[in-house]
């Protein structure tokens, strides 16, 4: 299923993309995760979760937290509303 903050403004958005950032997103929804944490638990290639979650910042879906390798990961309130409302 697809999960509506997975769809960005700033891309466009096809089906694999969406399906990837779905997963990502329903791995934030539980906490904050590392990039490897969040590949780990969605079952993605690193480089995909990565570039996935710069596209998601890109629309304020998703922040960082920390630096270098103590990097987390985590969703926004503000990205969400957007996306949502451009959704639905």
């Amino acid at each position: 299923m697809i999960n509506p903050r997975a769809y960005l403004t700033s891309v466009k958005n096809v089906r694999k993309g969406l399906e990837a950032r779905s997963k990502i997103i329903t791995v934030l929804e539980e906490g904050e995760y590392s990039a490897i944490e969040i590949s780990r638990k969605t079952g993605l290639p690193l480089h995909v979760v990565r570039h996935h979650l710069k596209r998601l910042k890109r629309d304020r879906v998703v922040e960082k937290r920390g630096r270098g390798r103590g990097v987390r990961w985590r969703l926004t309130g503000a990205g969400q509303a957007s996306i949502e409302e451009a959704v639905g």
